[in-house]
């Protein structure tokens, strides 16, 4: 039987003693969720407009999912923008990380 390139990811995970059982609240899956589903990258207010919740929230969530490894924040300048635009992006782990059955 061959494997897929996430059952491989997750074996060499266990075999390197890397693996880590995570679970995420529904809030912060809602968010992984949507990044995942939605190219890996996505800005806060565009997550925050999706998810019908505001900014802040989202960031808490974010914040939980950077904590985990899963995610991390890039600041990006936009021309005409008086900031620059917080965007959330999936990292390597995020990528391949399937989230469990069993919320928080």
């Amino acid at each position: 039987m061959r494997e897929t390139f996430r059952e491989n990811t997750f074996i060499n995970l266990f075999k390197q003693g890397d693996f880590k059982i995570m679970k995420l609240t529904e809030k912060s899956n809602e968010v992984f969720e949507y990044v995942k589903n939605n190219g890996g990258k996505v800005s806060i207010p565009e997550l925050a407009n999706a998810l019908d919740r505001t900014e802040r929230s989202v960031g808490a969530n974010v914040t939980d999912l950077t904590k985990k490894g899963l995610a991390m924040r890039e600041k990006v300048e936009v021309e005409g923008a008086d900031k620059p635009i917080t965007y959330v992006a999936l990292t390597d782990e995020g990528k391949v990380f399937v989230p469990s059955e069993d919320e928080e």
